[in-house]
This record gives structure tokens, sequence and C-alpha cells, in this order.
């Protein structure tokens, strides 16, 4: 099964589900996904939409000139799912009427039908919400409730890119899928939404042909710990149930923003680095905006690498008052050419901190997850390679610094990172020979623990993972007082990044 970008803008003219990690690539790369995510419905319909297809692999009561209608649909979702990527669907058991989609080893998502004759409805179209709230789950207790009129504009379209599952389904189940994803996506719980699970029962009408379709629906339980919302809700025709619903999502909370303040509790302000000036690749987000707010907190002009034109309004505003400066370095430090550019603006670099790594997904090393580990490693050593090769010679004649980022997965690997080790493994092997080919400059080899940026956002990173300003400190300090260069680089492991040991007074 594979979902195109132009699918899911289809999706979500049709449904109204425009929620931004969908449809702003901008958004979407600021998130754990680090890009846009196909709807957890688009899914479902691409997934029974092939099971339903005839051919091989083909469901055997679900055939394209088959069933017509469904009394029920079940779905739920444990993995993202990406446009332009390939992935492997099969059966549940052997009645055909249960489907999951798969990434290498790892279920993405369950959908289950049960055969039915819905309603025999024809939605009219009705202007969905612009823009979604971002609700926190504190903002969601449980009796928070909305409604109003819904319908899918386009039915007909999304229904020819997906005949099979709207054949299998019938257009009332179909339109009412679609609900679901907007209800959650667009306002419960609204622009923080992943979807979790939908259950969806259809009731027999007698209303048939053209209508206009109502909902409501209520938070009944929260979980804050887990940032979980379950919702119930029904749609109603003329006001006759059509449909009763349980929906079940997580709400994402955006990691919290590095502040001046915070790194000022382990890094007092100071000029002793007044005349020098750094180059922090990745440094807008994350380790890396913490480390360009304390270098500049000890007088340093720091050119930030960044995507998108601009340095983060936040992160500016973070750096005023401080002793030295940030410098917006925007573009793709995995090209050349961006640190050509860059050496022609410093003239002279005293230190090179390569922080940025490629957004983190789950993988494995099955077949199906070569091409996308490669990828991954080629893009993860690039971004220390490239700034390697264009700012190196200007550390040379001032006997400068370079502070690369590894990890201390490399300790103890997680199960669902083998690209990443591989990774910061490779990277770590670059530093040990540039470091034995550049003995006038001192290399520094970081391996901090779980941080809590938006890289490792997820429910059980945010129990263990811990804030990013103290290990900035740590680092600092490193910097501050350098080893001397020997040709071997400097490991600093997670044991020298505690708070503890990371405090610095100027």
């Amino acid at each position: 099964m594979l979902l195109s970008e132009d699918d899911v803008a289809l999706f979500a003219r049709v449904s109204g589900d425009r929620n931004a990690l969908h449809c702003s690539p901008g958004h979407a790369r600021r998130t754990p996904f680090g890009r846009t995510v196909a709807h957890g419905v688009l899914a479902v319909l691409g997934t029974l939409d092939e099971r339903a297809t005839p051919g091989e692999g083909a469901a055997p009561d679900a055939r394209a000139d088959g069933g017509a209608g469904v009394s029920a649909v079940e779905a739920d979702f444990g993995n993202p799912v990406f446009p332009g990527v390939r992935y492997r669907t099969d059966a549940l058991g052997v009645t055909g009427t249960g489907h999951r989609l798969l990434d290498g080893d790892r279920t993405c998502l369950t959908v289950r039908v049960r055969p039915g004759s819905p309603p025999d409805l024809d939605p009219l179209p009705v202007p969905p919400a612009r823009t979604a709230p971002r609700h926190t789950v504190a903002d969601l207790p449980p009796g928070t409730a909305v409604s109003g009129a819904y319908g899918p504009d386009g039915l007909d379209a999304l229904a020819g890119r997906f005949p099979a599952a709207a054949r299998l389904l019938g257009r009332t189940p179909l339109a009412c899928l679609l609900w679901s994803s907007y209800v959650a996506g667009m306002s419960l719980p609204g622009e923080n939404c992943l979807l979790g699970r939908v259950a969806l029962r259809f009731l027999p009408v007698a209303a048939s042909g053209p209508v206009r379709l109502a909902y409501a629906a209520r938070v009944v339980h929260t979980d804050p710990r887990f940032g979980l919302v379950s919702l119930v809700g029904e749609v109603t025709a003329d006001g006759a149930v059509v449909a009763e619903a349980e929906i079940e999502a997580m709400v994402r909370t955006p990691a919290p923003a590095v502040t001046s303040a915070a790194l000022g509790e382990h890094l007092g302000p100071s000029t002793r680095l007044h005349g020098a000036s750094a180059v922090v690749v990745g440094g807008s987000r994350g380790l890396g905006a913490a480390l360009s707010l304390g270098l500049a907190s000890q007088g340093c002009e720091v050119f930030v690498g960044h995507r998108g034109d601009t340095l983060p309004t936040a992160l500016r505003a973070e750096a005023e008052g401080l002793p030295g400066r940030l410098h917006s370095a925007p573009g793709d430090a995995a090209d050349p050419d961006w640190s050509a550019a860059l050496a022609s603006r410093v003239g002279r670099l005293d230190l090179l901190v390569c922080s940025a790594a490629p957004p983190l997904r789950t993988l494995g090393v099955a077949a199906t997850d070569l091409e996308r580990m490669d990828a991954f490693l080629t893009g993860a050593v690039r971004l220390v390679s490239a700034p390697l090769s264009g700012l190196l010679p200007l550390l040379e004649p001032g006997r400068g610094q370079c502070l690369v980022i590894s990890s201390a997965a490399l300790r103890e690997p997680p199960r669902d990172w083998p690209h990443y080790v591989a990774a910061k493994s490779a990277v770590e092997g670059l530093v040990q020979w540039a470091a034995r080919h550049h003995p006038g400059v001192t290399f520094h080899l970081a391996r901090p623990g779980m941080l809590r940026t938006e890289q490792t956002n997820s429910p059980g990173a945010r129990e263990t993972a811990g804030p990013v300003e103290p290990v900035a400190a740590g680092l600092v300090h490193h910097v501050l007082n350098p080893p001397p260069a020997d040709g071997v680089p400097h490991v600093i492991d997670e044991a020298a990044l505690t708070p503890a040991t990371a405090a610095v007074r100027g």
C-alpha cells in the first residue's frame, strides 16, 4: 500500500481534516515525525482498498464486486504512516474482515469491518472549520463537548481514488469515517491530535437520499500522564442517529522551550568567550538551541544553523541581553555550499558544534526498512562531514575546537533505533579520523542521555528524558576548559553531564 502527497491533499480537502501535521510541512518538520504524516483514516482506506481489490492476497469476502456496506468499523492506530513509503497489508484470521498495515514487522494499524446494511444517504457538503484549536489535555476535562453540521465535499473523488474500499464500506460509513478524522483532528483534541482508535457502529434509519448530517461529541475520560483523551459521539441525519462513535486520541504536548533563565541556573553569564566566534549546526531547537544560548551567554558570536528562512522568534527573544549575539545561518548544513557560504561570512572560527540529526523514527532491519536506513545514515553523516569539510580549515589557524553530539544510545542501543546507533557510530568514527589528522584542533565527542526535545517527544520519553539546559551548560564548561589537542577526541559521557557536574559560574 502506497499513499502519495496528492492522496493526503485529496483526503484533507474532502474530509475537512486540514490538521497541520498532515498539511503543513513547516509545522510537521518541528514535530517528532520530521515531516507530514498521512491521516490515520486515509491509511485505513488505503488498507481496505488493497485488501478488497481482486487479486492475490485479497480478502475472500471483500472483492470489489462484492460487499456493499458494513454495520461497524473498528480501527486501531499504532505507528505513523508516511506518504511516499510502501507498506504491506495482510489479513487478520481467516474471515477476511480484519486487516493489518505493516511497516516491516511493526503494525501501523489494524482495521476490522462487520458486514451489514447501513443507511443509503447522500451527505450534503458543509464548509469545514478552517483552523484547529491547540488544546492540551488539561483543556479537555470530561464533559467537554462539541457539536455542529458535517458533510464531506467531493466524496465521489475520494471514492474514485479508493473504489474497492468505498464499495466495501458504503457511502454513509465512508462519510462517517471521514467525520471521525475531522472531529478529532480539527476539534477534539485538535491540532495536537494523534488518533489512537476509532470505533463506529451504524444504525438503520428511514431517511435516504441527500441529507445534512449533524454531530455531537464529548470527552468521557482523560489520562493526563500519557495525554490520552476518550470521546463518544454520534452522527445524525434529520434527527435520527446514523452512527455511534468511540474515539481515542493522544494529545501531543510540545517539548519545553529552551530558556535563558533555565540555562542560567547552571551557567552564569560571563565574557570569557568575548571576541570568539562559533557555528552551531542544528542550533535552533533542543540541545542545539541551548548550546547557542549557552555560548552567547559567555560573550560568543554564534552563527546558528537552521532550516527555514528565519531564526525562530522565541530563540531570538531568549538571546536578548546576553553578552554575545546570535546570527542566523539558514540552509541545509548537509549541502557543502552552506558551509562554503558561511565560511566567507565568519572569516575566522573558534568553535564548530555539530548538533543536527535527521528526524528520528522507528525502524528495523527488515528488507523494507533498508532504503530508509540508508537515507538516515547518509543524512546523519553528511550533517557532520559537510560542515567539517567546509569549516574545519577555519579552526586550524587559531587551534580551535569542534564539539560533535553523539549519544549514550551507543552504550545501550534501543531496539527500534538500529539506524540511529549505526549513524552515531559512523559519526564517531569520522571524528576519530579528524582528530588524528587535524591534531591542532581539539575535538569533543559528547554522549548525552535522552533529552526532552521534539525528537524524543513521546509519552514514554517524557517519563525518563532530562532537560537540555544542564547538559548544554556542562558542554559549554568543557569548551571553556578544554584539554590539550592530542590527536584523540575528548569523550564527554552521560555521567559528566548531570546537573551536579554541569554548574558553571561566570
